[in-house]
């Protein structure tokens, strides 16, 4: 049985370009230590899980959101996705099943997203007239 709980310290530790040497230092803790939470052989405590936050300037549940996932959520552009295809569908008078829907509602999302930063995702602008005819052909 596999007892390892994946997280994203070692990927954060990476991005600030800190050495696990200097990582366990700040933590008061061992690179043994250190090495066996990276990769979730070590259970954190509450106590530790807040330590490595205030060391990333994340939330305590950044060090395990998205950790086995390469794929990032933006709930804004997903919104904006979903309204913008309904009104499509409706404007093309065009009938999906639920199954076409869901599944073009996710292919358009990971087209608009695909490459964009956390920072451009932010302010991204969803425009998805381009794909008119992609849903065209999927009612027809």
């Amino acid at each position: 049985m596999d007892t390892k709980v994946p997280n994203n310290i070692a990927k954060l530790r990476k991005q600030m370009e800190l050495s696990q040497d200097t990582l366990a230092g700040r933590l008061g803790i061992s690179v043994t230590q250190l090495s066996r939470l990276e990769r979730g052989l070590s259970s954190l405590t509450q106590a530790r899980m807040n330590q490595l936050a205030e060391v990333f300037a994340v939330e305590p549940h950044d060090l395990y959101r998205n950790a086995t996932s390469k794929e990032r959520l933006e709930l804004n552009v997903m919104r904006d996705v979903i309204v913008q295809l309904d009104e499509m569908i409706s404007r093309l008078d065009v009938s999906l099943t639920p199954q076409q829907r869901g599944d073009l509602t996710v292919e358009l999302y990971r087209l608009e997203v695909d490459g964009l930063t956390d920072e451009a995702l932010t302010d991204h602008v969803v425009n998805l007239k381009r794909f008119e005819g992609m849903v065209r052909a999927l009612g027809s």
